[in-house]
C-alpha cells in the first residue's frame, strides 16, 4: 500500500513553472565581441564556432555579430574595422538598437588581448545550446498537451529536434565560392586519379566508378524483383563497406530476415562454404578453419543490426539517430522498403504511403549526413521481356523522384531454377545504374553464385553513358 501510495504522489506532481533568467553570461558574449577587434584570428575562430542562431543571449550582441559576419563574407582573411561596422549598422537600420558608435568603442576597450576567445566562446556556446534545450522541451511540454498528432509522429519531432541541437557543437566555417574554387580543382585531380579520399564508402563493386561511391546524403535505391538476389547483393555491399580499407559502421535493418540468418549468409559469403554443406557437416577441418577466421573477421566489424519485422517509418528513423549517435554509424541499409509501415492516415492510398516513406529516408540520409540503401521490388511488368526500367518500380514513382542513384539488379532466375543445387559454377547478373543523379548510367556486369549468395565483379568493361 505504501508503494501505491508513493506513486500516486508522484504521478500528481505538478510540472513547475520556472520563472528564472535563461543561461546566459554577458561577460563572455562582451568578451567574445571585444576580441573579435583585437585579433583578426579571433574573427575566424568566433565566426567558425557560433554561426548558429541566438548564439548570444543579448539581441544587440547577435546583431553586431551578424554584421561582422556579413561584412566578411567573400573575404580571404576576417577582420573587424569599427568604422565599417558603424557604417554598416547605421544603413541597415540597426545602430541605434545596438546603443550606437558609444556602444562599439565600449567593446573594443572591453578586452585587452584575444588570449581567451576560445575559452570565452565556449561558455558562450554551452550557454546558447542550453537555451535552444530549454526551448526545444517547453514546446515539446506543450506539444504533450495539446497534442493533435499520435504519440508516434509526437515523439518522432521531439527527437529531431534533440539531434539538431546536438549538432551545434559542431564547428563549420562558412565558405564563399571563391574561396572554394582552388579546392574543387583539387578534388577534381585526386576524383580523375581515382583516390579513396575524395569518393563515396566503397561498396566493393565496378559500378563504384560511375557512382563514385555511396555518398553523405544520398539515397541509394537497389530494386529488383523477388528472388533475383538483392538482400544478398545488399549483404555484400554492407561486409565490403564494414570490412573495408579503412573500415566504417553499418546499420542494417532488415525487416525480412532474422538477424542470425544475416549473419550466416555474410560467413557462407566470405569463406565459399554453402549453408547445405554446413548443416550436413560437409566441412573439411581447412574449411572449418576459414569459418573461424570469417567470424574472427567479423567480430571485428562495426555492424548494427535491427530485425524488427513490419517497422514502423518514424521508429526506424529513431533508430537511426540511435545508431548514429551510440555506434557513429557511416550507412544505413534497409531491406526492404515496401515492408516498411507508413504513417499515414488510415484512408491514404498505398501509392501516398510509399511516397511518405521514399520522402522521410531522403530527409534522413540529409539529417544523419549518411547514405541510406534501401532496397525496393519491381512490379510484375519488369519480368515481361526487356529489362528493367525506372518506370518498373513498384507502387509510386516518388521512389524514383526522391533517389539520387537507382541501381536495378537483373538476371535471368530460370537459368538458376536449371542449376543443380551444388553447382559452384556462377550465373550472369548485371547492375543497372538507371539514375544518377551527380553521374553518368550504365550496366556494370557481375556474377553471383546462389550456393553462397554471393555477388563478385565479372571481367567486363562498363558501358558508361555521359
Amino acid at each position: 500500500m505504501e508503494q501505491i501510495h508513493d506513486n500516486q504522489k508522484k504521478a500528481t506532481i505538478p510540472i513547475i513553472s520556472i520563472d528564472k533568467p535563461k543561461p546566459s553570461n554577458i561577460e563572455a558574449e562582451v568578451g567574445v565581441l571585444g576580441s573579435m577587434f583585437v585579433n583578426p584570428e579571433a574573427v575566424s575562430t568566433a565566426l567558425s564556432a557560433l554561426r548558429f542562431d541566438d548564439a548570444f543571449f543579448r539581441p544587440a550582441h547577435q546583431i553586431i555579430f551578424n554584421a561582422i559576419m556579413e561584412l566578411n563574407m567573400g573575404k580571404n582573411e576576417a577582420a573587424v574595422d569599427p568604422i565599417v561596422l558603424a557604417d554598416h549598422l547605421e544603413r541597415s537600420g540597426q545602430l541605434e538598437t545596438i546603443g550606437g558608435r558609444s556602444y562599439i568603442m565600449q567593446l573594443m576597450d572591453a578586452v585587452p588581448t584575444a588570449a581567451n576567445i576560445e575559452h570565452y566562446i565556449e561558455i558562450v556556446r554551452q550557454n546558447a545550446i542550453l537555451r535552444h534545450v530549454i526551448a526545444a522541451c517547453s514546446e515539446a511540454i506543450g506539444r504533450c498537451y495539446d497534442c493533435e498528432d499520435d504519440v508516434n509522429t509526437l515523439l518522432d519531432g521531439i527527437e529531431q529536434s534533440i539531434f539538431e541541437i546536438t549538432s551545434l557543437n559542431e564547428t563549420k566555417d562558412f565558405m564563399t565560392i571563391s574561396s572554394l574554387t582552388s579546392d574543387a580543382v583539387f578534388y577534381l585531380d585526386k576524383l580523375m586519379r581515382g583516390e579513396k579520399e575524395v569518393l563515396g564508402l566503397s561498396t566493393g563493386y565496378d559500378f563504384d566508378r560511375m557512382i563514385t561511391g555511396l555518398k553523405p546524403g544520398e539515397l541509394f535505391v537497389l530494386a529488383a524483383r523477388p528472388s533475383i538476389g538483392k538482400t544478398a547483393l545488399a549483404l555484400n555491399m554492407a561486409t565490403n563497406i564494414a570490412l573495408g580499407n579503412p573500415p566504417a559502421s553499418i546499420g542494417f535493418f532488415s525487416l525480412e530476415m532474422p538477424a542470425l540468418q544475416l549473419v550466416l549468409r555474410i560467413i557462407c559469403s566470405l569463406t565459399r562454404i554453402s549453408m547445405n554443406d554446413l548443416r550436413h557437416g560437409k566441412v573439411s577441418p581447412s574449411q572449418w578453419a576459414d569459418v573461424i577466421n570469417a567470424v574472427e573477421q567479423l567480430k571485428k566489424a562495426q555492424v548494427v543490426i535491427d530485425d524488427t519485422g513490419a517497422i514502423d517509418i518514424l521508429e526506424l528513423r529513431a533508430k537511426a539517430r540511435r545508431m548514429k549517435n551510440k555506434h557513429n554509424i557511416q550507412a544505413v541499409f534497409i531491406d526492404y522498403l515496401q515492408l516498411i509501415k507508413a504513417h499515414t492516415k488510415s484512408n491514404a492510398s498505398r501509392e501516398n504511403e510509399v511516397a511518405m516513406i521514399s520522402g522521410s529516408l531522403k530527409a534522413m540520409a540529409k539529417e544523419l549526413n549518411i547514405p541510406v540503401v534501401v532496397l525496393a521490388q519491381l512490379n510484375r511488368q519488369a519480368e515481361q521481356g526487356e529489362k528493367p526500367k525506372l518506370s518498373n518500380l513498384r507502387e509510386s514513382g516518388a521512389i524514383e523522384q526522391d533517389a539520387d542513384v537507382v541501381a536495378i539488379l537483373h538476371r535471368e532466375r530460370e537459368k538458376q531454377y536449371e542449376q543443380n543445387a551444388e553447382d559452384d559454377k556462377p550465373l550472369p547478373a548485371e547492375v543497372i545504374i538507371a539514375k544518377n543523379r551527380n553521374g553518368g548510367t550504365g550496366t556494370q556486369n557481375l556474377l553471383f553464385f546462389p550456393k553462397y549468395t554471393l555477388f563478385v565483379n565479372a571481367a567486363s568493361t562498363d558501358e558508361v553513358q555521359s
